[in-house]
């Protein structure tokens, strides 16, 4: 059994790889498409897909939801140390962090 639990989750694994290219493949045909009344929500879209999907990737790699929210907020609280330019000009990298504690209550 354990050797078709293996294979079976490395189909996934592969599975999921080939979604997520397809789902990045997408968003960057869309950014480059011509804006019209349904590019938002394309958009929106295609940036759930690429979420959902690398979050189903991490845990078939056996990578906790929590762990991933801490290396996220590591990330960001690193970039907005090191003066992003997104951080810098925008203020984006706090505005994001801010929001990850909020939604997933994320505390240090």
């Amino acid at each position: 059994m354990m050797e078709i639990d293996v294979a079976n989750n490395i189909k996934a694994v592969e599975l999921l790889k080939v979604e997520l290219m397809q789902a990045v493949t997408d968003l960057f045909g869309d950014i480059s498409a011509e804006v019209d009344s349904e590019n938002h929500i394309r958009l929106a879209n295609d940036s759930a897909s690429i979420m959902i999907i690398t979050r189903l990737l991490c845990k078939r790699l056996g990578i906790a939801d929590e762990a991933v929210n801490a290396a996220m907020c590591r990330k960001l609280k690193g970039g907005i140390d090191g003066n992003h330019p997104l951080e810098k000009r925008f203020g984006d990298l706090s505005r994001l962090l801010s929001e990850i504690r909020e939604d997933n209550s994320y505390n240090e």
